[in-house]
């Protein structure tokens, strides 16, 4: 299908050319090469991302109907019959659901595949203004050539520079909360952009400045990040690097208007911004990703997450409330540390005690040590107000040891969508909940993983950790791996979606001389430490009880 609709483009653009020479328009040729080549170019990287069934259909479909839409573009503009330019504003519209309906069924709104879907989305924008360039439509004060440049715009910048960016955000390990930032900056400088055109002319400045820096701080990563391959590393980074030049000159063109002494022409941002921008910019970027064809974080993954949002209070009886307390008896977390085995994972290496802590959990009595950091204290003292009222996570701000009393209740499969489910319920000395928490594994990729899910009011929140082997202790973590992507991470889910949280929570446990195991358990917030919990436990072997 590849070779066909390249060919077909092929076809179309030639013909477009020999029925519009020699008066061939810069601007309808640009927005065509995109329409033509560059939307088609995009759909690896989109498509067949998900499994399920109505999304492979949706492609399907899309992939079937492109030759025709683009067919139809090619026709208005040589026929200069606008109703044709109707049907590719339409198919980029089932373009833009498309991508609706998948951030609605995506399992986990990670930040770079929001920047691809968006994409789509801003594609929607350019089909209208084509559309409206071709129908001859009067919008507002805009003449026709405005109207074209913006096609234009919404096929380049408003809908590939997203794309690359979610595609660097696919294979990027360092400095991803500036990643998070540049994102976000992408993805509404064209809305604040077009405000700024139409509107005001200070804002259209600040909006490209504001978008400058953020494709400047984008070529920076684009700069210290590792690639596969080298072919694709340096088309990448010449496209990255030509962008940064060409996004000056529309600094340079902006500032002008505003000052009213423009010392650049709208004919010579054509060829500055347009015909650079397409060859140098997005063709080697387009080629370069191709070449590296990177995946998404999820690809291959079988996790699940927990089926049972909270309500306004949870507490200790909130299972029994919403009838999710099953009759089965678990006397540990795991059942069995060896399902978590992998090759950063063998627990034969880990102390004995510390296998039984997680298998027979029920023996053993808890203490604990809460420290909040000093930059956090204050929120503490308003966030422990919270949790004592919510019934959940409720961490106190005394220094003090205080003992945590635990039950361990089974958890109805059905309810919560994840298998074998186990809720581990902590109290206080003042019969306070500490935490309700629902336990589960499971393996993804060659990898066992715990999948602890929190239920919050009208939400949940699940951490996924993945165990690893330190000499003979146990390291539990959410913190993604830089080598390679995994699951872990702690993510919030509602009933509209699930997206990552910037939590992270490392515990390591390990035996003392004494028979004793303590464990640590950091959390940290942006990167930054925020809360240390210290555990002792202890053996106290209890009879099984009878089933």
């Amino acid at each position: 299908m590849l070779k066909q609709n390249s060919l077909v483009s092929a076809l179309c653009f030639i013909g477009f050319l020999a029925a519009e020479a020699p008066d061939i328009s810069v601007a309808e040729a640009l927005v065509l090469l995109s329409i033509l080549f560059f939307v088609p170019g995009i759909f690896p990287f989109v498509f067949h991302q998900l499994p399920l069934r109505t999304v492979r259909f949706l492609e399907s479909g899309l992939i079937q109907c492109y030759p025709i839409a683009a067919f139809f573009a090619v026709l208005a503009l040589v026929t200069d019959i606008g109703a044709f330019a109707l049907i590719w504003w339409m198919y980029t519209v089932f373009l833009a659901l498309y991508a609706i309906f998948r951030l609605w069924e995506t399992k986990i709104h990670r930040i770079e595949e929001i920047s691809v879907l968006f994409g789509l989305i801003y594609l929607a924008g350019g089909g209208f203004w084509f559309f409206a360039y071709a129908a001859q439509l009067q919008i507002m004060q805009f003449g026709p050539l405005i109207i074209l440049l913006t096609a234009a715009h919404f096929h380049y910048s408003a809908f590939l520079i997203p794309i690359f960016n979610g595609l660097l955000g696919r294979i990027t390990r360092k400095n991803r909360m500036v990643y998070s930032w540049i994102t976000w900056v992408i993805l509404f400088s064209p809305i604040l952009i077009a405000l700024g055109i139409t509107y005001s002319k200070a804002l259209d400045v600040i909006a490209v400045g504001i978008y400058m820096a953020a494709l400047y701080l984008h070529a920076f990563l684009v700069f210290n990040t590792a690639f596969r391959s080298k072919t694709g590393k340096c088309l990448i980074r010449l496209s990255s690097a030509v962008l940064m030049i060409t996004i000056t000159f529309s600094m340079i063109y902006s500032f002008g208007v505003f000052r009213q002494d423009v010392t650049l022409t709208i004919n010579q941002m054509i060829w500055i911004h347009g015909f650079i921008n397409a060859f140098f910019v997005i063709l080697p970027a387009l080629i370069g990703w191709r070449i590296e064809g990177p995946k998404p974080f999820d690809a291959g993954s079988v996790k699940t997450f927990s089926g049972i949002y909270g309500k306004r209070k949870i507490g200790k009886d909130f299972l029994a409330t919403i009838q999710a307390e099953s009759n089965v008896q678990y006397r540990g977390l795991v059942d069995d540390m060896g399902s978590l085995r992998s090759k950063d994972f063998l627990p034969e290496k880990l102390e004995p005690s510390i296998l039984s802590f997680y298998e027979q959990t029920i023996d053993y009595d808890v203490r604990a040590k809460v420290t909040w950091n000093n930059w956090f204290r204050p929120f503490a003292k308003v966030y422990e107000w919270f949790s004592r009222r919510t019934g959940q996570i409720h961490l106190s701000t005394n220094p003090d040891w205080y003992t945590m009393y635990s039950t361990i209740k089974g958890v109805y499969s059905k309810k919560d969508r994840r298998k074998k489910v186990r809720a581990w319920i902590r109290t206080n000395e003042k019969n306070e909940t500490i935490f309700t928490a629902l336990y589960s594994v499971y393996r993804s990729n060659g990898e066992g993983y715990m999948n602890i899910s929190l239920p919050l009011p009208f939400s949940s929140m699940t951490g996924i950790l993945k165990p690893y082997h330190r000499q003979n202790k146990l390291v539990l973590t959410s913190r993604r791996r830089k080598s390679r992507a995994g699951d872990e991470g702690i993510y919030l889910q509602t009933r509209a979606g699930t997206c990552p949280l910037p939590l992270s929570e490392t515990f390591l446990i390990e035996a003392t001389l004494d028979n004793r195991l303590t464990a640590v358990h950091h959390m940290w917030l942006f990167g930054i430490k925020f809360l240390t919990v210290h555990y002792s436990i202890t053996h106290i072997p209890r009879p099984k009880e009878r089933t």
